[in-house]
């Protein structure tokens, strides 16, 4: 029997000892709630891959791969190289590579976007980054922020959730060298140093046109500093008032604060994910999850994890309210409260 037509007789059985639940239930359902789970960086190279090959490929995931599952919308930053070729960046000094085959545990485990504008994407010089695109597709895992041309690098991605349009962007403030810009002729990523904005800013606004939200992924800032700069707090506004609606930040390998600007989140830096991690600053790491109510954006919950043995665990009960007491230390200066649930409300 067909559920529309069971829950016709259930409610006509029922309706005279429940007349307000009946009704309730006959007025529609209630609007639909969305959820986008943001993280740092995805790091497969170096002692990761060695857990990876002695616990099989779906060791790094195995903790967290719930929330992933059941959210609508994953997205993280692929600090690596996915490819085989064997030839380095030339005058690099961490060049970054990972397996072809770990993209299928990644993908089992919920994640539906990557960020690719970076400053390791093209470690493994042009054909390594060609492979990285061409696995991601083959691996339905979608990716922003890098493509064979700037205008497939530049143009983001438009995902449809609840009815909901969901634009993501991808640029970097990081990068080694100008040859990394993809251009009509060459394959590459996209930046946001000063010299960009423009075009930066002109994308965000015809994405917009398109979408209902749109979340922009940012690699940008100084590695091991807790605070973001003056420049990135600034840049982050100039964003927002031109359309973004979250910003993901990444690169400093540590967390910074978060800021609400005009009800819009900003993450200024996520820090590691699955990453080699060693010292407190850079194995501590969260989830964030922006939940929006229809199209508007309606709380934020952090999930605090820890890296333990190269992949994110998320804290246990007793480690959980001194989490949250850091990450509430270090958005201090942006007046941001997350309360003991790690939940965040954003007043509209």
């Amino acid at each position: 029997m067909k559920k529309g037509l069971y829950l016709f007789f259930v409610l006509t059985m029922f309706s005279s000892h429940f007349p307000m639940e009946a009704e309730v239930l006959l007025q529609g359902p209630l609007t639909p709630t969305t959820s986008i789970s943001m993280v740092g960086d995805i790091f497969m190279d170096g002692s990761v891959k060695s857990y990876i090959d002695k616990n099989g490929g779906d060791y790094p995931w195995e903790m967290v791969k719930e929330y992933f599952q059941n959210d609508d919308v994953t997205i993280g930053n692929l600090e690596t190289s996915i490819t085989t070729k064997d030839t380095k960046w030339p005058e690099k000094t961490y060049n970054f590579r990972g397996d072809p085959k770990n993209l299928k545990f990644m993908k089992e485990a919920g994640v539906d976007v990557v960020a690719l504008g970076n400053n390791h994407s093209l470690d493994y010089g042009y054909e390594g980054f060609l492979d990285t695109l061409n696995h991601l597709d083959k691996s339905e895992i979608k990716r922003v922020g890098g493509g064979k041309n700037k205008k497939e690098a530049i143009e983001g991605i438009i995902l449809d959730k609840n009815d909901i349009k969901i634009g993501i962007l991808s640029f970097s403030r990081v990068v080694p060298s100008v040859d990394w810009y993809a251009t009509s002729k060459r394959p590459g990523i996209v930046g946001a140093y000063d010299g960009h904005i423009k075009d930066v800013l002109e994308r965000v606004r015809e994405i917009k046109e398109e979408v209902d939200i749109l979340v922009l992924s940012i690699h940008w800032g100084v590695e091991g500093s807790t605070t973001p700069r003056k420049e990135e707090i600034a840049l982050a506004k100039k964003l927002i008032d031109g359309g973004v609606d979250i910003i993901m930040g990444h690169h400093p390998h540590v967390l910074q604060g978060i800021e609400i600007y005009n009800g819009k989140p900003i993450f200024y830096s996520l820090g590691n994910f699955l990453f080699g991690s060693k010292d407190g600053l850079t194995s501590n790491t969260m989830i964030a999850q922006v939940s929006l109510t229809g199209k508007n954006i309606d709380s934020i919950q952090i999930i605090p994890c820890v890296i333990i043995k190269g992949r994110p665990v998320p804290v246990e009960k007793e480690q959980w309210e001194e989490k949250i007491k850091y990450i509430n230390s270090i958005s201090k200066d942006f007046n941001t409260n997350i309360d003991k649930d790690g939940k965040i409300k954003i007043l509209q």
